[in-house]
């Protein structure tokens, strides 16, 4: 999702995936020859020149720039700033890509994302305010009738009435979020293998390579050998300190495991450890 393509890996992208052509049907289609659209799709540094640009261009229906990799529109031109009404924040933000710019695309280019927006503008500008309001007021007419009725209030119909109140925030934020769902859900989906955009880390063999290797590499404690648990706890503390340096406990020398051994000891951990040991033995 990251990887900039060159101009012949476009090229090509348009053609196979998009247009599924051969080089020789585009050929025919362009008029441009096989061997000259072949060798555009291999060599990044081989000029192109502006007629068979011009006609690829016309004939992908994309932008000049698009196919020259200097943009992502492919037949919009690049517009000002000032076209797109964004205020200086925004801009920082996108310029900057502090987030990822292209989940952000695909966010505003999903079929649902016009009903969010529609949704959330009309909660913004309180558009249908009134609307909720003269519901509720029906309701609380409805409730007072019911009471010149003789209703009280542990009568059902009371209830109904008196719970039927819209609240317009958490009326709007259900709203909102059921908008959002399936768009993050189809976006989560689609990158589901995205080395780029998600960790491919499985976190349950970690944890149990851990514990191999802590359970492989320590001595077992007997119920009444304090001295013992608690070494086996910092040599512990020494594995846990090696996974998250990626390196190897044999990577160190004697002189390293016991001075780290040493500084462990005195770590908050290490003696809430011997308090509780001397509490109950058979921790």
């Amino acid at each position: 999702m990251h990887t900039k393509l060159t101009i012949p890996e476009r090229l090509k992208d348009l053609r196979v995936v998009e247009r599924k052509l051969s080089l020789q049907e585009l050929a025919d289609a362009t008029g441009i020859p096989s061997s000259t659209l072949g060798n555009y799709e291999k060599d990044e540094n081989l000029d192109i020149s502006l007629s068979n640009l011009l006609t690829l261009a016309n004939f992908y229906n994309v932008s000049t720039d698009y196919l020259l990799c200097r943009t992502e529109l492919r037949q919009h031109k690049n517009k000002s700033v000032s076209d797109l009404h964004l205020n200086d924040t925004a801009i920082k933000m996108l310029t900057e890509e502090k987030f990822n710019p292209r989940l952000f695309s695909e966010l505003i280019t999903h079929e649902k994302f016009k009903r969010f927006m529609t949704d959330l503008e009309i909660y913004v500008d309180g558009f249908n305010d009134k609307g909720i309001q003269i519901a509720n007021a029906f309701l609380d007419v409805m409730r007072c009738k019911l009471e010149e009725f003789g209703a009280n209030s542990a009568d059902a119909l009371v209830q109904i009435f008196d719970t039927s109140h819209i609240e317009t925030e958490q009326y709007y934020m259900n709203i909102l979020l059921e908008d959002l769902k399936p768009i993050v859900a189809d976006l989560r989906n689609a990158h589901e293998r995205d080395t780029n955009t998600a960790s491919d880390i499985h976190y349950q063999d970690m944890i149990k390579n851990m514990i191999n290797d802590f359970t492989s590499q320590t001595q077992i404690a007997t119920d009444d050998d304090t001295e013992s648990s608690n070494d086996a706890y910092i040599n512990g503390l020494l594995l846990l300190f090696c996974k998250n340096l990626e390196m190897k406990v044999t990577q160190l020398s004697v002189e390293e495991k016991q001075t780290l051994k040493e500084i462990f000891s005195r770590s908050k951990p290490a003696k809430e450890h011997r308090k509780l040991r001397r509490r109950n033995p058979k921790l």
